[in-house]
């Protein structure tokens, strides 16, 4: 009956074994999800910053408009953002000595696991956010003029 016993003790290592394991993959997967979401967003702030110093100097209209353009091209891919909000501000201002005004573009979203499978470990959906700075190039920024 040895045998018999063995095998009992096999079926409830794996039971109590498996549900464990299962978390735990289901864990870093819902970490892994979660980073490429703050990769997402922070690639996309990144990129509007770099296009809004793009603009033509002291237009802040034009400035705002390629920044808030590229920022949703950017995060339109990951359907699990819900963007909250996203700006711009800095130094839109150029002139003969202008040396190069900083812009900061911030963004926040939502990370939406409620759309997943993942819920069932990460029950919230967690509000991310970044922010990125571009200088404005001195050359780019010169009035441009006889």
């Amino acid at each position: 009956m040895r045998g018999a016993s063995q095998k009992g003790q096999a079926l409830v290592e794996t039971a109590v074994t498996l549900p464990v394991l299962l978390a735990l993959f289901i864990g870093f997967l819902a970490a892994g999800v979660g980073a490429q979401g703050y990769v997402d967003l922070n690639t996309a702030v990144y990129l509007a910053a770099a296009s809004n110093v793009t603009a033509p100097a002291s237009d802040r209209p034009v400035a705002d408009q390629y920044a808030q353009q590229t920022f949703d091209a950017t995060v339109a891919h990951d359907t699990l953002i819900a963007v909250r909000s996203f700006g711009c501000n800095g130094d839109y201002t150029a002139g003969p000595d202008f040396r190069g005004g900083t812009i900061t573009c911030t963004g926040q979203a939502d990370l939406q696991f409620s759309k997943t499978p993942l819920s069932v470990v990460v029950p919230v959906d967690p509000v991310i956010s970044a922010s990125a700075s571009a200088t404005r190039s001195h050359y780019r920024s010169q009035p441009v003029g006889p």
